[in-house]
């Protein structure tokens, strides 16, 4: 139980430690289940803007996490 709290606040922290466009995006599509073209139309970028900022944003995270 211990492990899960503190793999919890590791990722907050590096969703933290992300730019807020990147962190909002991730959240919204695998903490809410929000898509890809309703992030689009939700935060006005093109579709393939938005994958981008979700694919960085994860790389990011992944290396947070790992680091």
């Amino acid at each position: 139980r211990r492990h899960l709290a503190q793999q919890h606040e590791r990722l907050a922290r590096c969703l933290e430690e992300l730019e807020a466009r990147h962190s909002t995006a991730i959240r919204a599509a695998f903490l809410d289940g929000a898509t890809y073209e309703e992030l689009a139309v939700r935060m006005s970028v093109p579709l393939g803007t938005m994958k981008s900022w979700l694919r960085r944003g994860l790389l990011k995270l992944r290396a947070c996490l790992e680091g």
